[in-house]
């Protein structure tokens, strides 16, 4: 299997990321919508986007165990999936142990995290998210040109 994940604690900015992602893919690299939904922007979803031999399934949130069980029963029971785009807790917290033993990701799967870190308060905070979240989007954008994404 295939993972891109965006990993990070709470309030990082990965759902907003993996949405960012899933709008490139749709509107810029033209993968249509198999299985699921694509909401207006920053809500919890999940969908399956395709085109050619890629199936991607995309679920923004895994902040609880039923999350993870729910992304491990779409990913094996859409046997064509070839990548799975999702969130991941930061090291420490006890659901990104869980999400490894949930969809029993092992050493022959291959697996790119992309960590998110908080961006400080102040006046700026909003700014600078923007600036977070573009540039974010910019450095996955040169990853998913490359094997073994190449989307």
């Amino acid at each position: 299997m295939n993972c891109l994940l965006f990993g990070g604690a709470r309030d990082t900015g990965k759902s907003k990321s993996i949405y960012k992602l899933g709008e490139y893919l749709i509107n810029s690299k033209e993968y249509v919508i198999r299985s699921g939904h694509f909401p207006s922007p920053f809500q919890d979803f999940w969908c399956v986007l395709e085109k050619n031999d890629k199936v991607i399934l995309l679920q923004s949130y895994t902040d609880l165990v039923k999350a993870v069980k729910e992304l491990k029963t779409r990913r094996d029971e859409i046997d064509s999936v070839t990548h799975v785009i999702s969130a991941i807790r930061n090291e420490g917290d006890h659901m990104r142990n869980r999400f490894w033993e949930i969809l029993k990701i092992n050493s022959s799967d291959n697996i790119l995290e992309i960590p998110l870190g908080k961006v400080v308060g102040g006046r700026t905070r909003k700014m600078n998210i923007k600036w977070y979240l573009e540039k974010t989007l910019g450095v996955v954008k040169e990853i998913v040109k490359c094997s073994p994404f190449e989307f």
